[in-house]
This record gives structure tokens, sequence and C-alpha cells, in this order.
């Protein structure tokens, strides 16, 4: 699987950690994400309407984006950012709070056509308190969940690996816990990652499969 591919120009900010919450969305939460996924234009369809990107609870946020996997994340699509190469990048639709940005890699290639989703969340230039967030993300992404039509919800899963200032990369991930084949592959990490002067901390959510099996025929044809 390609690495997600952060915009070149992004600035990062520290931001503060949100609290693990478990619990369902209150009817306004719920009522803004129905707009967000419901209310915005295929991103195939040739229509140029800004689809603004809306700041939900994290829990949403993450239930939002696995559930729009198996349509290749076009329904949280927005505007394009970044073209380069082989792949684009573009805004997701829906942000986790305090994320400086989240954004959607789509590959391309003749052997990649999937797209990833990132949320850069913090960046600082002291290992303690990067890592500290790092461990923070992965605990809040412990309680969260896809949630099915009929109610039933499949919660992340994983081990946690402990960050060391000598290793220049360290990544904990977890899965669903369920035996759909449409999240067989798909996997949530989150990053400690050091870039030049900086420790960063981002949110990734990716998945490998064949091209034949990404999004339909019409994906290539993009």
């Amino acid at each position: 699987m390609k690495a997600i591919v952060p915009l070149a120009m992004a600035v990062l900010a520290a931001v503060p950690v949100y609290s693990q919450d478990k619990s369902d969305l209150s009817h306004e939460d719920s009522l803004v994400l129905a707009e967000a996924r419901g209310g915005l234009i295929p991103a195939d369809t040739g229509q140029k309407t800004p689809r603004v990107p809306q700041v939900l609870p994290f829990p949403a946020v993450i239930d939002s984006v696995l559930k729009d996997f198996p349509n290749n994340l076009r329904n949280i699509t927005g505007q394009l950012v970044l073209a380069q190469g082989e792949f684009e990048n573009y805004a997701s639709v829906v942000e986790l709070p305090g994320a400086e940005s989240c954004i959607i890699t789509r590959w391309h290639s003749f052997d990649d056509t999937t797209a990833s989703w990132q949320a850069q969340m913090f960046r600082s230039e002291h290992f303690s308190e990067a890592s500290g967030r790092y461990h923070a993300l992965f605990r809040q992404l412990q309680g969260c969940y896809l949630k099915l039509v009929d109610g039933s919800k499949f919660y992340l899963a994983g081990d946690w690996e402990p960050a060391k200032e000598e290793a220049p990369f360290t990544t904990s991930t977890l899965r669903l816990r369920t035996g759909d084949e449409r999240y067989k592959e798909v996997k949530v990490e989150v990053e400690l990652v050091f870039l030049v002067t900086d420790w960063a901390v981002h949110i990734n959510i990716v998945s490998k499969k064949r091209d034949d099996e990404v999004g339909g025929t019409d994906e290539a044809e993009r």
C-alpha cells in the first residue's frame, strides 16, 4: 500500500485532546451527519457546487469514513486540493475536531486505484508532547466503531505500539471486529513520525485491494 501523501505546504498546529466518547450521537449531531452523507453531490457528476467540510464528533467522523470505504470514499470526497503524478489529494467533507486538515488521497495508477484518508492531528518539536498525543488518540480510536443500519456496532481493536524517541516512525494499528469481507483489508492507524525538525501525529484509514475490486469500473475512468 502506498503511503498517504500529506499536503506539501500544510501547517500543523497543536490541538487539545478530546475525551473518548462511546455514546450514541445526539439528535443534532445525527442531523449534521445525515446532511454530510446524503446531501452531497457525488464526486463524479461533474457539478461544481462546493462541498464544505464539517467538523463532527470524533466517533462520528471515524464511523462516516469507515461506512464509505466500500464506495472508495466517494461520498465524503470534497474539492481537489493537489494533483501530482499518480495521486490526487481532496478535502474530506467530514473532519475530526482539532485536526489541521483531513485529506483523501486517490491513486490512479494501473496497479492501485484505492483511496485513503488521513487526518493531520498534531505537531511539536518535543517528543514527549507528541508521544502523549499519539497515545491519547489511540485510546480514542479504541472507543470508535462502525454502526450498521440495524443498529449493530463493530468496534475497532488493535495493539498499542509504544513510541521511542530514537525511532523516527511508530505506528499502532486497529481493525474492525467484523467478518464483513468489505472491511477485511481496512485498517486504522495512528502514527508518530519525525519530520526534519518536528514530531507529527496522523490518523490514517487505509485499504489495499486489487483494481477490479475497488469502487466499480467508473473509478478508473475518472
